[in-house]
C-alpha cells in the first residue's frame, strides 16, 4: 500500500472527529478541481506525507486561501472542505467496487406449483431473510446499517452484506466503505475491543478457556474486562426463534410425499431454538435424491467469514434436486472405498483409511442463497456438510453440486476469456464450454472433502483446528480436497468413467479455476489467508517448478502457461501425497511453510500473482441476487 495512504488525517463529520485515511496529492488535487474547492497541493520534497497548510496555494482565487489557513492553521472551513474531498473519493471507490460484479438472477416461478411447493417457497423466502440479519449480527455489519445514506453505499451494502469493501481492485483501498466514517472492520463474532487478527486467534487459541472461545457456535463477549463464550442462542435468541417458526410452518405444509423435508424442517427449527444441531443433522443425512425433490441446508455452518475462520456463519441453500444428472451418483457409489484406500496408501502410515459412508453429490438448481451461502460476487458451486458433530465424524455428510450457476451465455463467454488470458493456445484446445468438466471437477472437490484426513479428523487425540488454528486448517482442508479432486481424474479414466479428453478439459477447467482465484489476492482486508486462492497458488507454483506447467510466449509476445498432459499427473501425485501427510501428521509448520514458498516465497516467482491480477481484473464477476415468484 502507498505509504501515505497508511497515514491518517482527522476530519470531521457531523462536528465530530473522525480518523480518516490521508488523501495523495494526486487525490487531492483531482478531487478538489472537480468539487470546484479553489486550493492546490503543491510539489514538495517528499511526497509521501500529510498535507500541510505550508503546502497550499490558491487556484485561481488568490483571496480564497484566507478562508481555509490563517495563522499558519487550517481553518473550520478547510476542514469541512477536506471532509467533503474524502467523501468524494469514499463514493468513487464504492462506485470501483459495484463495478467489479456483473448483475445476474436466479428465477424460481412456483406460481403453478403446488400449494405445498408455494408454502415451502415462502417460508424460505422470510426465512432467507431473517438469516441475513442474523449474518449481519455475525459479521458486525448490523450495527451500521442506519450509517449508510448515498444509494450506491446502500447498494453495496445489500450485495456485500457487510459495509466493507470486497472485490479484488477495491478490498483492500482505505477509502472503501458505504459508510462515510469508513469504520475498521470489526466482526460481531468478538468484542470489538479486540483487535480481530491473527494475532487475536492465537492469543484466544492459547488461553485455557480456548477451546470454549473458540467453539463454532459461539460468540465471545467481553463483561466487566473479562472474556467468554456465549451459545448462538443466547446471543441471537429473538431472531433464530422466528427462523423456528417459518421452518414449522414450512413443515405444516408438506404432505405425505415429502417425509424426509418435513424430518429436516422440524430438526432444523429444534436446531435454532435450542441451539442442538444433531437432530437437523441427522435428518438432514438421511435426505437425498432418491427421496425428495427439494435440496435445503439452514444452519450456521461454514467459517470462512470469520476473522480466526472458527465460527459458523448462518446461511440458507435452498434448491430444487437436478435429476439430469443422476447418472454421476451411479457411477462413482462403487468406488468411494477405492478412493478412500488408495489416498490412504498415498499419504502412508500417518493416515489410516476409514469405511466410505459418505453420500456422492446431489446435484441442485439453486432457488435461493442467503446469509453466508450468498457471496457479493461469485458463488459456492459445491458443498460438504455438517463440519462438526456426529454425522461428520462418523463420514455421514453430504455433498451437493449447484448445476445451474454460471450457465447463462455470458458467464460462459467471460470464463473462456479469462482462460484465454492465462493458458496457451494448445492448452486452451481442451476448453470446453459445456458444464461436464466443471461438474466432474467440483465432484471430485467435494467428495475429497470427506477423504482422507478432514476437519472432523483427530490428529494424536486433537481436531486440525486445535492443531492447526482455524485459519491454517480450513486452507488445508480445502488444499486437500482441490488437489484430491485433480488426482481422482486418472482413476476416472482407469475405470473408463472418463476419456482421455474429457480427463484433460477437467484438468484444464481447474487450472483456469486457480487463477480465478488468485487473481483476488491472498489475504483479506483483516489479513485472514483467502484458503482457495492461497491452495491455487501453491498449485499453480509446484506444477510448473515440476515442469508440468510452463509460461510460454505467444505470437502476441505475451507468456501464457502450456500444459504438458504427460507430466501433470505425477505432478500432481507428488503435491498430494505432501499435503496428505502434513495434514495427516499435523505437521504445522511444514503446512505453512509450503504455502508460504507460493503465496510470498522463491515460489511466488512461479506463479506470477500481480500479472495475472492485472490480466483478470478487468473482468467483472457474477453478482447473484436471487426471485422467487409464487
Amino acid at each position: 500500500m502507498n505509504t501515505l495512504l497508511s497515514l491518517l488525517a482527522v476530519i470531521f463529520l457531523a462536528g465530530q472527529a473522525v480518523a480518516a485515511p490521508a488523501l495523495s496529492r494526486a487525490d487531492f488535487n483531482r478531487l478538489a478541481a472537480q468539487a470546484g474547492v479553489p486550493l492546490f497541493w503543491a510539489p514538495g520534497k517528499e511526497e509521501a506525507k500529510l498535507l500541510t497548510p505550508a503546502d497550499l496555494e490558491a487556484a485561481g482565487d488568490a483571496a480564497a486561501l484566507g478562508r481555509y489557513v490563517k495563522d499558519g492553521k487550517f481553518t473550520g472551513e478547510y476542514d469541512d472542505v477536506y471532509a467533503q474531498l474524502v467523501e468524494l473519493r469514499r463514493r468513487e471507490a464504492v462506485r470501483a467496487e459495484m463495478d467489479q460484479g456483473r448483475p445476474n438472477l436466479i428465477v424460481t416461478d412456483l406460481r403453478g406449483a403446488s400449494k405445498a411447493d408455494q408454502a415451502l417457497g415462502h417460508h424460505m423466502v422470510e426465512a432467507a431473510r431473517l438469516i441475513e440479519e442474523l449474518y449481519a449480527q455475525q459479521t458486525g455489519a448490523s450495527r451500521w446499517k442506519d450509517k449508510v445514506t448515498d444509494e450506491a453505499s446502500k447498494a453495496m451494502l445489500a450485495r456485500n452484506q457487510m459495509p466493507w469493501c470486497l472485490a479484488p481492485l477495491t478490498e483492500h483501498d482505505p477509502f472503501c466503505g458505504a459508510v462515510a466514517s469508513l469504520p475498521v472492520r470489526k466482526s460481531g463474532a468478538y468484542p470489538e475491543s479486540l483487535s480481530q487478527d491473527g494475532k487475536m486467534c492465537d492469543e484466544l487459541r492459547a488461553r485455557p478457556d480456548g477451546k470454549q472461545l473458540l467453539d463454532p457456535f459461539t460468540v465471545v463477549v467481553e463483561k466487566g474486562g473479562a472474556l467468554r463464550a456465549i451459545p448462538l442462542t443466547e446471543a441471537y435468541g429473538p431472531t433464530m426463534k422466528l427462523v423456528a417458526t417459518e421452518l414449522r410452518g414450512a413443515a405444516a405444509a408438506q404432505g405425505k410425499d415429502e417425509p424426509f423435508l418435513k424430518a429436516y424442517l422440524l430438526g432444523a427449527a429444534k436446531g435454532f431454538e435450542s441451539g442442538d444441531w444433531n437432530e437437523a443433522d441427522e435428518a438432514w443425512s438421511r435426505m437425498g435424491s432418491r427421496n425428495t425433490k427439494w435440496y435445503l441446508r439452514v444452519a450456521p455452518d461454514e467459517v470462512e467469514f470469520d476473522p480466526c475462520q472458527e465460527k459458523a456463519g448462518f446461511h440458507v441453500s435452498f434448491a430444487r434436486i437436478d435429476q439430469t444428472v443422476l447418472a454421476w451418483q451411479d457411477k462413482m457409489t462403487p468406488i468411494r472405498q477405492e478412493m478412500e484406500d488408495s489416498l490412504a496408501a498415498l499419504i502412508g502410515p500417518a493416515y489410516k483409511a476409514r469405511k466410505a459412508a459418505f453420500a456422492l453429490p446431489d446435484f441442485i438448481e439453486m432457488v435461493i442463497n442467503a446469509g453466508d451461502s450468498r457471496h457479493a460476487t461469485g458463488a459456492t458451486i459445491g458443498q460438504s456438510l455438517p463440519n462438526w458433530g456426529k454425522v461428520a465424524e462418523e463420514n455421514r455428510r453430504r455433498t451437493v453440486v449447484m448445476t445451474n450457476l454460471f450457465e447463462d451465455p455470458d458467464s460462459k463467454k467471460t470464463a473462456r476469456e479469462k482462460a484465454a488470458e492465462v493458458l496457451d493456445a494448445e492448452t486452451l484446445k481442451y476448453w470446453a464450454d459445456d458444464k461436464e468438466p466443471g461438474l466432474i471437477g467440483v465432484i471430485l472437490h467435494e467428495s475429497t472433502h470427506n477423504l482422507g484426513p478432514h476437519s472432523d479428523s483427530r490428529i494424536n487425540g486433537k481436531k486440525p483446528s486445535e492443531v492447526f488454528g482455524g485459519r491454517l486448517s480450513s486452507t488445508l482442508e480445502e488444499f486437500k480436497a482441490q488437489t484430491g479432486a485433480l488426482w481422482y481424474v486418472q482413476l476416472l479414466k482407469k475405470k473408463g468413467l472418463i476419456d482421455e479428453a474429457l480427463s484433460r478439459r477437467v484438468l484444464v477447467h481447474e487450472l483456469a479455476w486457480c487463477f480465478g482465484h488468485i487473481s483476488t489476492g491472498y489475504t483479506t482486508e483483516t489479513g485472514a489467508p483467502k484458503p482457495y486462492a492461497q491452495l491455487s497458488a501453491a498449485q499453480i507454483g509446484s506444477f510448473v517448478r515440476a515442469g508440468a506447467l510452463t509460461w510460454t510466449p505467444g505470437p502476441d509476445g505475451v507468456e501464457r502457461l502450456k500444459a504438458d498432459f504427460d507430466k501433470l499427473p505425477a505432478a500432481i501425485e507428488a503435491l498430494l501425497k505432501k499435503v496428505g501427510g502434513l495434514y495427516a501428521a499435523g505437521d504445522k509448520d511444514g503446512a505453512q511453510a509450503l504455502l508460504d514458498d507460493f503465496v510470498s516465497g522463491p515460489g511466488s516467482t512461479l506463479v506470477r500473482q500481480k500479472d495475472v491480477k492485472a490480466r483478470l481484473s478487468k473482468y467483472p464477476r457474477e453478482a447473484y441476487r436471487y426471485t422467487v415468484l409464487e
